[in-house]
């Protein structure tokens, strides 16, 4: 008898212990743990920041709540306590982000989310569909205003191939963090940020950027182009007072291409249906939306207008008080400097068709950078009215000064203000300056290569010591040379 009820329950036991273990292990279960909480069973393919969505919760309060330190550290079947405050929260529909882009319109965005423009312009606050610019980020309702005026708008040729639209949120950019880390906390690619975002180089982020994320794929792209135009591109897509952009464009046939930014027509190489210019933004531009006016010339198809809006942001740039000697003060006066910029200008304005460069400047110097481009100046407690036009390298007296490219010597002289110079050509309106130096290597008429020592560090004209003044102009226009460090052009 004995036997018999062990076997029993036994038998019992083993008809439970799956039944347990499936209840324990199946996913769709989110078991109370008591009031005003549930656990989350982290399935395949999920993250904290997805989790986080479909409770109505932020990375943050998950995070804290489970004692999470790394949110991209999550394990499928992991248990996550997702806090309800006493009721279950529907997900709320999340609004769709779409960062405009050259190319595209307010009636081609429209049409690629299906909505009417007055419906796509009300919930975005704008007034003239005319005024969107490149890098503007508009928000797709997720419920949509309804439409008191216009049709849905037809959907232009060129949106035909655009993918379908996905949601998709902000994220701002903290010191420290990378394009990687951040990919991964979303549960994204570096590919998939670098698309969303037209962003060319990964490293190329920085702190307080505003980062689509794309949670259902890239943001579908909205050109509204002649068909004649194949493509257009505008890299970044946020331009910054004393940095360069990249416009390219692409035509199905050969054609005759001008573009005019800032009320200059800017050099363009073109080998017939791809054509590039290079955009600088002088220190001291006013911040605000500009056009960019692209025209292209077809046969058969004549004068082609591709309207561009960009807007302008001041950059970050400091100030910066510096004392001179007593026998450099004249140094300072206005027509020394402006003599010496003219001087300047006219061997930088040169446009040289040949290209000598390839990939991202390398640094000049190995030393320190002990002042950057752009920073505004006092000179011996003057009025801070002076802008670096350049970047200083704080290299011991002698030490090597490398050509950051290829290229050809169309300066090696001593001016007044920059001392011994050596200025190289790199083709297709970019130049570099090496200024201050202690002696030169290199005559003109030189090629030189990239890492080529060129000099030596010197203090040689307006110097309070030794360092290394390196200049970079496109197009007659002196930039921030670190952004061609970072970034490969084009």
């Amino acid at each position: 008898m004995r036997l018999r009820t062990l076997y029993i329950w036994l038998l019992a036991g083993m008809l439970w212990l799956p039944a347990f273990a499936a209840a324990q292990e199946s996913p769709t279960e989110t078991p109370a743990v008591e009031a005003g909480l549930t656990v989350h069973i982290v399935q395949r393919g999920e993250n904290l920041f997805r989790i986080a969505l479909q409770y109505g919760l932020t990375v943050d309060q998950i995070a804290q709540f489970n004692g999470i330190t790394n949110p991209a550290s999550i394990t499928v079947g992991q248990r996550i306590l997702i806090p309800l405050n006493g009721q279950t929260q529907a997900a709320t529909p999340e609004p769709q982000i779409h960062v405009v882009r050259a190319g595209e319109s307010l009636v081609s965005i429209a049409a690629v989310y299906g909505l009417a423009v007055d419906q796509l312009a009300q919930f975005n606050g704008i007034t003239d569909p005319d005024t969107i610019f490149v890098g503007q980020v508009l928000t797709i309702a997720a419920d949509p205003l309804p439409a008191t005026a216009l049709p849905p708008a037809p959907v232009a040729a060129a949106t035909r191939e655009a993918a379908a639209p996905g949601s998709a949120v902000t994220h701002i950019v903290q010191p420290g963090e990378t394009l990687f880390r951040i990919a991964t906390l979303y549960g994204l690619t570096v590919d998939d940020l670098q698309q969303a975002n037209a962003i060319s180089e990964a490293a190329l982020i920085y702190a307080g950027q505003e980062l689509v994320i794309p949670l259902s794929g890239p943001t579908p792209v909205a050109y509204d182009l002649p068909p004649e135009i194949t493509g257009i591109d505008l890299a970044p897509l946020r331009l910054v007072e004393g940095q360069t952009a990249r416009l390219r464009l692409t035509t199905a046939e050969a054609a005759s291409v001008t573009i005019t930014f800032l009320a200059r027509a800017m050099p363009i190489i073109s080998d017939g249906t791809t054509h590039i210019a290079f955009l600088p933004i002088p220190l001291g531009t006013a911040g605000g939306v500009q056009p960019i006016e692209v025209i292209a010339v077809i046969d058969g198809a004549g004068s082609l207008a591709v309207p561009i809006n960009v807007q302008i942001t001041a950059g970050s740039y400091g100030m910066q008080s510096i004392i001179l000697p007593d026998d450099r003060v004249p140094l300072l006066a206005a027509g020394v400097e402006q003599n010496e910029l003219n001087i300047l200008q006219n061997v930088v304005r040169t446009f040289n068709p040949e290209r000598y460069f390839d990939g991202p400047m390398s640094l000049p110097a190995a030393a320190v950078m002990n002042s950057p481009y752009g920073t505004t100046r006092s000179y011996n407690g003057g009025p801070f009215d002076r802008r670096h036009l350049g970047a200083d390298f704080a290299g011991a007296p002698g030490s090597p000064v490398l050509a950051a490219a290829g290229g050809r010597v169309v300066l090696a002289d001593t001016l007044n203000i920059r001392g011994l110079s050596v200025v190289i050509d790199h083709g297709w309106g970019i130049y570099t300056n090496y200024s201050h130096l202690s002696e030169r290597y290199v005559n003109l008429g030189d090629s030189v290569t990239s890492g080529q020592v060129i000099g030596t560090v010197g203090s040689t004209g307006r110097a309070t010591g030794a360092h290394l003044h390196w200049e970079l102009w496109v197009n007659g226009v002196a930039v921030d040379p670190m952004q061609w460090v970072r970034q490969a052009f084009p």
